[in-house]
């Protein structure tokens, strides 16, 4: 199996969870009608059309190489060193801002925008010290960020994040720049 295989079995993985989650929370029930890749999904409900765009957030890059590299059979597992680690709040923090910002300043989303309009964008967290004071240094970060290079091609972000052996999803709403609305923007809304 490849590495790219397997991000694209994690990405479908994501979307599939968040549609789970959007039918629980809004009952409103989303199934996917194509797979791009950009976006990682296009989806539709009986109420509209629109679009999933999936991110991943690592604490380290050396986390990224171990959680891939333990995921592939053909690869030889490459643990991350033991540490010590400090600043690790701040740093995932950083990490954060740098993709989100990377997400929402992609011009390369021009064309699925103009025949659906903005999408949703899932940014997965992957740290295993992920809690509320990383989701507070986080928020400080992007309170700071400089927005003026955002799109506007997402109507909303959320983050994804392991909870209770299974993935949760909750609202990302320190963008300044995005429009919040409780759902996404129907398809020419």
């Amino acid at each position: 199996m490849t590495r790219k295989e397997i991000k694209d079995r994690h990405e479908r993985y994501v979307v599939d969870q968040f549609i789970h989650f959007w039918d629980e929370h809004h009952r409103e029930r989303f199934h996917v009608v194509e797979r791009p890749d950009p976006p990682e999904a296009i989806v539709e409900s009986p109420q509209r059309r629109t679009w999933i765009e999936v991110a991943t957030v690592y604490i380290a890059d050396q986390w990224a190489r171990d959680l891939h590299s333990y995921a592939n059979p053909d690869e030889e597992h490459v643990p991350m060193a033991s540490g010590p680690y400090t600043s690790i709040d701040a740093t995932f923090a950083k990490r954060f801002l740098k993709v989100l910002s990377n997400k929402l300043s992609k011009k390369s989303y021009e064309t699925v925008v103009r025949m659906l309009g903005p999408g949703i964008l899932l940014l997965d967290i992957k740290s295993p010290w992920f809690g509320n004071d990383t989701c507070e240094m986080m928020a400080q970060e992007c309170r700071k960020a400089d927005w003026t290079r955002c799109t506007g091609y997402f109507s909303c972000v959320f983050i994804a994040y392991p909870h209770m052996n299974q993935t949760a999803f909750e609202e990302w709403k320190e963008c300044p720049t995005i429009p919040m609305h409780p759902t996404p923007h129907p398809q020419g809304g």
